[in-house]
């Protein structure tokens, strides 16, 4: 989260916030109050505002991985399960004013060229508030190759700082984040590799003394 969004988690604690799980975690019994504070909060916006993004971010974060596992000449299949470490919410949080966290995200996704410019957001990933991020697979992944590998799974993140500004002036701050790319990856041990979220996963699981978590 950037330096303006860690304040801003500071200064809306308490307010009314426009926020939903997704992962595996999934709803919560306390959806349906939380979509009611949503739409109160909703209802109290402005119409015809403007959107200014800030410190808009777009980094990697590993959510998965597997244990290491050995294959011989001429490979086989990968079977070790890919392990959660991470859930991932998509959500807006903002103060009393904002407009729906759809909405936000829509503005978000225009900015960045994740939605068109006259596209609504309307099914798309990128908005879907309620959603559920990209399960894990099972880890299964068939090598020709022998040696130590590891599968993780990773998100490309979008987080960004908004202020919503009323035609007659009145402003409201808050903070945005969705995803834009699923990753799947195998790594092996003992190769180096250019790929960051690749070595982050290496550490974990070859150790970071392995080829593959320095960076070449």
């Amino acid at each position: 989260m950037s330096a303006v969004g860690f304040a801003l988690a500071a200064l809306l604690a308490g307010a009314v916030g426009c926020t939903s799980g997704s992962g595996d975690a999934g709803k919560t019994s306390a959806s349906a109050g939380t979509k009611g504070a949503q739409a109160a909060a909703a209802g109290k916006a402005c119409a015809n505002g403007t959107y200014t993004w800030i410190n808009i971010e777009k980094p990697t974060r590993l959510v998965g991985v597997s244990d290491v596992e050995t294959l011989g000449k001429g490979g086989g299949t990968l079977k070790h399960k890919v392990r959660r470490l991470a859930t991932f919410q998509v959500g807006v949080q903002a103060g009393t004013g904002a407009p729906a966290a759809k909405e936000v995200l829509t503005s978000l996704g225009r900015k960045i060229g994740e939605i068109g410019a006259d596209e609504d957001g309307t099914g798309a990933a990128f908005t879907d508030v309620d959603g559920k991020a990209p399960e894990l697979n099972d880890g299964s992944s068939t090598l020709n190759s022998s040696g130590r590998f590891v599968h993780y799974v990773a998100l490309r993140v979008v987080e960004a700082d908004f202020r919503y500004t009323c035609p007659g002036g009145s402003t409201t701050i808050g903070h945005a984040k969705s995803w834009i790319v699923p990753i799947d990856g195998v790594l092996e041990c003992s190769q180096s590799t250019g790929n960051a979220t690749a070595r982050e996963a290496a550490r974990l699981s070859c150790g970071a003394d392995s080829v593959a978590a320095k960076t070449a």
